[in-house]
Formats: structure tokens, C-alpha cells, sequence
């Protein structure tokens, strides 16, 4: 008897330390637009957390110090490049359990006046990129038998915002894939989810682009727009939050399809939009960033 009740605590014991961890096993992870701003915070958390994570870059990792992830150098927007990033970490780990799609670029200037050149560049990185990186994660995580495709997008993702036309459609398309994609692959075992940012406190002042050439009509709006989006971003907290909630969802069995992380006015202003007329929000919209009307 008193074998059998040691057998039984030491069993005990045993599923404590394990068993009970069992959500919380660690995870081979590959976080895109890893060297700066939410993809650092995301990878820097990610691996804190026990996670064996690879971000990636443009820059050749030998140009990076040292940091608690690996870098695999990739251009997203290189479709040989996806490919042989994603072979390599599967050589190296033995799988990948987790993709997160988080290399993007900002832009601000009105919508006439951006060159083609200008809005192919944020489209082959904010769309193309995203797109290249989850035709073949898809692949990788099947043969896996299933695991977790995280895109980052945005609150522009679900509203169109003044100067920032082209950042935002870049973001609705990749909400739209995104639906589709996730409702393709769960017979698969693979949840797609979606985290919508609001404004952080990164780098991405730096790394925005701003369009070349703006009609006279629009110079002083758009130069306006430009310095309020930098001082709410100067102004924001920093993204570790958004690292905890991606490790909050890839433990989750069942993840929504949408997280938003923003603060209270940016999930407020898209509660205002599905309860008010169009126009009426649009007026706030236009309001808030103080633009005139005519009419």
C-alpha cells in the first residue's frame, strides 16, 4: 500500500513540474522586422519567455550585437529569400510552431500625390511580404501537424485615415487575406490571427516614408498630420505589451481572430465608427486632425 501511494505522489510530483507546463512548452518562433520597434520588443519578450526565436532582418546579422534571439537575414519581399530564411530555421530547430508577419513601413502624404514607385514599395513589403512569408509558413507548419500565424497590422488597418491612404489600404488588404487564410487553414490545425497596434513609442519616425512630392493644395495639411503622428508616437508607451499578448495567444487553444492593442481614445474612435453614420465620424476624424470642410 504504501508503494502504491508513493508511486502515486511521485506521479504527482512528476505531472507538477510537467504536466502542468505542458500549454507551456517552448515554442521555435520566427518573428519578421525583428532589429527595431515591435518586432524587436516581440522577439525580446518571446525569447525571455523560454522560446527558441529567429527575427529576422535586412541587415546581415553580423552587423547586429548581441541579443537573446538569432537573426536570420531576409527580405520579406523577396520571395527566394522567405524560402531559404524558412528551410534554415527548420534545419536548425527541426520546426517552426510560430510565424509572426511583423515587418512593415509607414507612410504619410496624400493620396494624389504618391508616386506609383512610392506606393509599390509600401505594398511589396506591407502586403507582398506578408503574403510571400505565409505561403510558405503555411507549408511548414502542416507538416508540423499545426501551429500559429500572427499578423501585425494596425488600427489603420480598419479605418481609412487622413494622408495615411496608402499605410492604411496596405493594412485593410492584409486584414482581408488574413479572414480568408484563416478559414483555409484550420482544417489544418493552424490558428491565423490578427494584432492591430495602435500608436508605440519606436523607431518608426525614422523609418516612415513621406512622400516626395505633395501638391501645394495639401503642404501645410500634410505637414500638420505628419508632426501630430510623430508627437502621439513620441508620446506612446513602449510595444512589450504586445510581445506578452503574442505569447498569450500562441498558449491559447482556441485565439480570436483580432487583438487590439491601442489605448482607450483608438479603440474608442473604432467603436464610434460602427455605431455612428459614416459621415458623422468622419467629420470627428477630420476634426481631430483639423482639416477643413467645404460644404
Amino acid at each position: 500500500m504504501r508503494l502504491v501511494q508513493g508511486v502515486f505522489i511521485h506521479a504527482i510530483l512528476i505531472w507538477g513540474c510537467t504536466g502542468a507546463n505542458f500549454g507551456h512548452m517552448s515554442k521555435v518562433i520566427l518573428v519578421t522586422g525583428a532589429s527595431s520597434g515591435i518586432g524587436l520588443s516581440i522577439a525580446g519578450v518571446l525569447a525571455s519567455k523560454g522560446h527558441r526565436v529567429f527575427g529576422t532582418s535586412r541587415r546581415d546579422a553580423s552587423l547586429f550585437g548581441h541579443l537573446p534571439f538569432e537573426i536570420v537575414q531576409m527580405d520579406v519581399t523577396d520571395e527566394s529569400q522567405v524560402k531559404e530564411g524558412i528551410e534554415l530555421i527548420r534545419t536548425k530547430a527541426g520546426t517552426i510552431d510560430v510565424v509572426v508577419n511583423n515587418a512593415g513601413l509607414g507612410m504619410i502624404g496624400p493620396v494624389e500625390s504618391i508616386s506609383d514607385a512610392e506606393v509599390r514599395e509600401i505594398f511589396d513589403t506591407n502586403v507582398f511580404g506578408v503574403l510571400n512569408m505565409c505561403r510558405y509558413a503555411v507549408p511548414a507548419l502542416r507538416d508540423a501537424g499545426g501551429g500559429y500565424i500572427i499578423n501585425i497590422t494596425s488600427i489603420a488597418g480598419q479605418m481609412g485615415l487622413p494622408f495615411r491612404g496608402i499605410y492604411s489600404s496596405s493594412k485593410f488588404a492584409v486584414e482581408g487575406f488574413t479572414e480568408s487564410l484563416s478559414q483555409e487553414v484550420r482544417q489544418f490545425g493552424i490558428k491565423v490571427c490578427l494584432i492591430e497596434p495602435g500608436d508605440f513609442r519606436t523607431n518608426i519616425n525614422e523609418s516612415r516614408r513621406v512622400a516626395g512630392v505633395v501638391h501645394p493644395s495639401y503642404s501645410d495639411q500634410s505637414d500638420l498630420v505628419l508632426h501630430q503622428v510623430c508627437e502621439e508616437v513620441s508620446r506612446a508607451r513602449t510595444p512589450e505589451v504586445i510581445g506578452h499578448l503574442v505569447n498569450g495567444i500562441i498558449h491559447d487553444p482556441h485565439p480570436a481572430l483580432r487583438y487590439r492593442a491601442a489605448n482607450l481614445l483608438q479603440r474608442f474612435s473604432l467603436t464610434l465608427m460602427r455605431v455612428l453614420p459614416d459621415r458623422w465620424f468622419e467629420n470627428i476624424i477630420m476634426r481631430y486632425y483639423r482639416l477643413g470642410t467645404k460644404g
